[in-house]
């Protein structure tokens, strides 16, 4: 089986998961990412799954490493602090 450099995974990134990787950095879960993107919650697991194969790691922190290290998104102050509502499990 053949296997795809760093860069050319990098590229074969679909538009969908760059997408998500973008959200992921902005600390979406995947429910939020499931509701906001308008689908399915196992396909966003399906796509988390397929960007981890394509980075080459096996987290979500791996993830973010890679997205700023590659140039996925940009590494960049954010201009605004959105601060999400924590809800304690308890």
């Amino acid at each position: 089986m053949r296997t795809l450099s760093l860069a050319k995974k990098h590229n074969s990134l679909s538009p969908r998961e760059k997408q998500i990787v973008k959200l992921i950095i902005e600390e979406y879960s995947t429910r939020e990412i499931a509701s906001t993107l308008n689908i399915a919650y196992e396909t966003v697991k399906s796509h988390k799954k397929h960007i981890m194969w394509k980075l080459n790691v096996n987290s979500i922190a791996g993830i973010v490493r890679e997205a700023f290290y590659q140039g996925i998104v940009p590494l960049k102050k954010p201009s605004k602090v959105v601060l999400k509502k924590y809800h304690h499990p308890y």
